[in-house]
């Protein structure tokens, strides 16, 4: 039910804007976006000319295609011819105000392999979001100028090509027409969201009766596929319309494909071993050699099946599918596949062996289907109502993770299970495990999807369990694509990772004018119980530009890593790279951020998540603007306000790298340089990047002024300022980073002719990363067992044994030392080391021969481990009840 929620509530962030890219904010610095590109693809070995749409885009130079074999070259309108009535020379062919469209010719040389790619506009102010722009195989059309929007006036197209088309209001409707013949099985393909287009289209079939022959909508996300057997020679009408005629306009592009071609609805299994050749099954229709299964159906009608064998790349770790990823399929690893002329779907990476499940046999806890551990099993749910039950064995004690993958395949199901035990009762032990509820932006990366989190199990016991596998929607959603991933297996710590540039709100590029420092997001996805710092390294910057490494922070779920162009970096456009590292299990493990962007925006501080999705590439633009002004950290003067060993407030200066305590008080100095020729017309905010959904820096602390407030606010007359930041109490231990903006409003010149035609406009820049080491509190719990009956026999030699239970994952060695009163007599005891790993040492007590027998008090033991080298964290066990035992009186001699 939260898949449907969330789905919803940004379809109503798409509603709330009806011209979200096309109209961004009025006091935003020029950012060129990109709305639609139009026609939205091409035949490969072809040559067309596109209209792009879109804000900011002046002087555009080409477009950027994530393939390199795609170019693009500039149609540039031809002069106005001379009245020779008019006097005055006419004005030449041009803008007179901001850019909101250019028009290309694109060559698409025929060795482009079929797919979609990333378009972006480059011009004066950088470089754009992207755009799909789909390579096919058919012949391709555009939409007709003239009216179609009934029988009489449908476009002709042939069978077997494409039409580029436009849902231009909330009336318009698209009639085509074609000619089909008897037995022919016409596929009607209209992509939209897959396409980064706002249409939710309606395709209709009719024959030249009027009789509707087939009908479809949503089959993928806003996607639709009808289906017809041609029942006779003669002309068919495709009719395309909004959903429920509710909205309309040139973001509401279409790709409409009748095709008699191959169709793949799903691939079984969905996932596979890294580099192992796999049979792979495939439903769908027309399939080459493909057979009719019977009593499988999609829509009501017939399904196909082929077996293919698929050459999976040799590892893990990248997600190569050239198509729309939305982001709760984001985090997966895999591949796509395609046969010639049919459509591409993903194949997943595992690292764990795949069986199959058997059939219908396991509908019963009785009869549940073994799973081998560790393994997963690729299921569906085959029919109205269907549940499925699996077996496992495992060891008292032992941990394994069980995971449920549905909607993050793309098999839009609310799937949950429950682990229970595998005797008679069938005692439930899990709980129904149901949708989870984490995303790793609420706003701008929206991933929350219908699936439940990771199920961490501890055997209770020796012997069989079972997990019961079934859908919420299992009454109206079942067959071929109903699609799921059951794995079971010990703990893999391991994470993924995704980068954007900047923005809450709006589609964005990175974007960096010289002097200037603007700031990535790094989202990170952990798995199986990795909680270690990230850290993100950019690669292949150009000259003059350098980033410092940035760190997501122990367990946390972001950072932001800083790219500063220098005072003369060149102009640039290309390709970057970020490359995460992380150490697991004392490996060294790296992957490469997927980049990601907006595909359309909300209004900014409403709390509505985006539409986002993957890129192909992320890009870099660096244009020769300067920035308005660098804000910086003033470290030499930064001060922490701790406690002293005595327990009394005292001011250390910072140093680098920095420690603190949970409770301390961070001040940091914080300077800004102006370097643009316009004084600032608004105060100066800065506030604290954050690193979780808090706006301030939980859960390091809070910074002063409070959630969605400036921690400080620098007045136009000032250039500098300090921000406080209190660490929490309760701070995890760990090393987070710190990073600062600050921004305010100028007054922007947008063309140099006209310097008196000035527009307020919000500037933003970042300091560089400081990282922050909150130190732990207690490294361990530690007990202390006395001696026998606590009795401390003079002349003899007792022992304490002493015991922890280490945390925050201390691995050290503790130095343990028996404490006495100042006036204790008769006991002594040497310090003694628990060694790193281990979990326990005894104290040796040596009792005097001469010791008075009686209660022995303020005793204690203390355990001291050092982390990072220089900080000792002291814990301190009372050891209560001990009692001397004095020798006998020596008999008197007579």
């Amino acid at each position: 039910m939260r898949r449907l929620v969330a789905r919803c509530a940004v379809l109503c962030g798409l509603l709330l804007v009806t011209v979200a890219t096309a109209q961004p904010p009025a006091n935003v610095m020029p950012q060129p976006r990109i709305s639609a590109v139009f026609p939205v693809g091409a035949k490969a070995g072809t040559t067309v000319e596109v209209a792009v749409t879109g804000t900011d885009i002046d002087d555009p130079t080409g477009l950027l295609f994530s393939s390199a074999d795609i170019k693009s070259e500039l149609v540039v309108a031809p002069d106005p011819k001379p009245d020779p009535k008019v006097k005055e020379p006419p004005k030449k062919a041009g803008r007179t105000g901001p850019q909101t469209s250019a028009k290309f010719k694109i060559a698409v040389p025929a060795s482009v392999a079929p797919g979609t790619y990333d378009v972006r506009v480059v011009g004066k102010y950088g470089v754009s979001n992207p755009r799909a722009f789909v390579v096919g195989t058919l012949p391709e059309v555009d939409e007709s100028a003239k009216p179609h929007n009934d029988v009489p006036d449908a476009q002709k197209i042939e069978l077997n090509s494409t039409v580029n088309g436009t849902i231009a209001n909330t009336a318009d409707v698209d009639y085509y027409v074609f000619a089909g013949k008897a037995g022919q099985r016409v596929l009607m393909s209209c992509v939209t969201s897959s396409i980064d287009s706002k249409a939710r289209p309606l395709v209709e079939l009719f024959d030249k009766d009027g009789k509707r022959l087939a009908a479809s909508r949503n089959y993928r996300e806003n996607d639709a596929l009808a289906d017809a057997t041609i029942p006779s020679d003669g002309d068919y009408y495709v009719r395309v319309c909004e959903f429920a005629y509710q909205s309309g306009s040139a973001d509401h592009f279409y790709r409409l494909t009748v095709t008699t071609g191959p169709w793949i609805d799903a691939a079984f299994p969905p996932a596979v071993q890294p580099g192992k050749p796999t049979q792979v099954t495939l439903y769908g229709r027309n399939l080459p050699g493909g057979k009719v299964v019977d009593g499988m159906k999609i829509d009501g009608r017939p399904v196909e099946s082929a077996t293919v064998t698929v050459n999976p790349p040799a590892e893990r770790g990248k997600l190569a599918v050239r198509g729309s990823v939305a982001p709760p399929q984001a985090l997966n690893d895999g591949f796509e596949f395609r046969l010639p002329g049919s459509n591409a779907v993903p194949i997943y990476l595992t690292d764990v062996p795949v069986a199959l499940e058997k059939g219908s046999d396991n509908d019963k806890p009785e009869t549940a289907e073994a799973l081998a551990v560790p393994g997963e099993v690729a299921g569906r749910i085959e029919k109205r109502g269907d549940k499925d039950w699996y077996s496992f064995t495992a060891k008292k004690g032992e941990v394994l993770y069980v995971e449920l993958f549905a909607d993050r395949i793309g098999s839009a199901m609310d799937m949950y299970f429950s682990v229970k035990a595998g005797t008679d009762k069938f005692a439930d032990i899990s709980g129904e495990q149901d949708d989870d509820p984490e995303v790793l932006h609420p706003q701008s990366f929206f991933n929350r999807h219908g699936d439940p989190a990771a199920y961490k199990f501890t055997a209770p016991a020796d012997g069989k369990y079972l997990v019961l596998v079934a859908s919420r929607e299992a009454n109206t959603n079942f067959g071929p694509r109903a699609i799921y991933r059951l794995r079971v297996a010990k703990p893999a710590p391991d994470f993924r990772a995704v980068v954007m540039a900047k923005d809450r709100s709006l589609p964005a590029a990175a974007v960096a004018g010289q002097g200037s420092d603007i700031a990535l997001d790094v989202f990170v996805n952990r798995a199986d119980g990795f909680t270690g710092p990230v850290t993100a390294t950019a690669e292949g910057l150009p000259a003059g530009v350098t980033a410092k490494p940035a760190l997501i922070g122990t367990n946390q779920k972001w950072g932001t890593l800083i790219l500063s162009a220098g005072d003369a970096a060149a102009a640039f456009t290309g390709a970057i790279t970020v490359k995460c590292t992380a150490t697991i299990d004392g490996k060294a493990v790296a992957r490469d951020a997927r980049p990601a962007t907006i595909t359309w925006g909300v209004q900014p501080m409403q709390n509505i998540p985006t539409v986002a999705r993957l890129d192909e590439q992320l890009v870099l633009a660096v244009r020769p603007e300067k920035a308005f002004f660098k804000l910086a950290l003033d470290l030499p003067n930064a001060k922490v306000k701790t406690k002293d060993k005595e327990g009394k407030d005292a001011d250390v200066k910072l140093e680098s790298p920095l420690y603190v305590k949970p409770g301390d008080k961070i001040t940091l100095p914080v300077k800004a340089t102006w370097q643009g020729a316009e004084p600032r017309a608004q105060p100066l905010n800065v506030t604290v990047e954050a690193t979780q959904a808090n706006v301030q820096t939980a859960p390091l602390g809070t910074a002063q002024g409070g959630n969605n407030q400036p921690a400080m606010v620098m007045a136009k007359d000032k250039n500098d300022g300090v921000v406080t930041i209190d660490v929490r109490p309760a701070a995890l231990p760990g090393t987070y980073q710190l990073v600062l903006a600050g921004n305010t409003q100028v007054a922007f010149v947008r063309d140099p002719a006209k310097k008196d035609q000035k527009t307020n406009a919000v500037v933003v820049a970042y300091t560089q990363p400081l990282e922050v080491t909150v130190l732990p509190v207690a490294l361990g719990k530690f007990t202390v067992v006395p001696p026998a009956n606590n009795q401390l026999k003079a002349g003899t030699t007792a022992e304490l044994l002493v015991k922890v239970e280490r945390t925050a994952d201390f691995k050290g060695e503790y130095k343990v030392q028996l404490v006495l009163p100042k006036d204790a007599k008769g006991l002594t005891a040497k310090d003694v080391v628990i060694p790193a790993g281990a979990d326990e040492v005894k104290i040796s007590l040596e009792v005097a021969k001469d010791v008075k027998a009686g209660g022995l008090t303020g005793v204690s033991v203390t355990a001291v481990g050092t982390v990072h080298d220089k900080f000792p964290i002291t814990h301190e066990v009372k050891v209560n009840g001990l009692q001397f035992v004095a020798l006998p009186p020596e008999p008197k001699k007579k």
